[in-house]
């Protein structure tokens, strides 16, 4: 059901480019709703899927633009096929740990 406040919001997301929370806005406004959500919790969770539905995005032209032959995910590797591999060292690397301690 479409009534002119919700017309008028749809365009102000197509004009922001907030292409997800226009997609999702009607089924947002009612959850919000029939929770009685607070202005910023509602905020929050709409920005927050924008933010998500843009990364997403933005990664996958990446992967595109990068035109890798296949794609692969640290999980997928065959580590049996590189033995001399220390599995436990690239999982501690993966996590990004170093990065907040420092190190090298």
């Amino acid at each position: 059901m479409s009534t002119p406040q919700l017309d008028r919001l749809h365009a102000s997301c197509q004009r922001l480019r907030l292409y997800q929370v226009a997609l999702e806005l009607p089924t947002l406004l009612e959850h919000a709703a029939k929770q009685d959500r607070s202005y910023s919790d509602f905020l929050e969770d709409v920005l927050s899927r924008e933010v998500q539905a843009k990364g997403a995005k933005h990664l996958a032209m990446r992967l595109a633009m990068a035109r890798f032959p296949f794609q692969k995910t640290l999980e997928q590797f065959d580590f049996k096929f590189q033995p001399s591999i220390d599995v436990k060292v690239l999982r501690e690397l993966a996590t990004g740990r170093y990065l907040e301690h420092g190190e090298n």
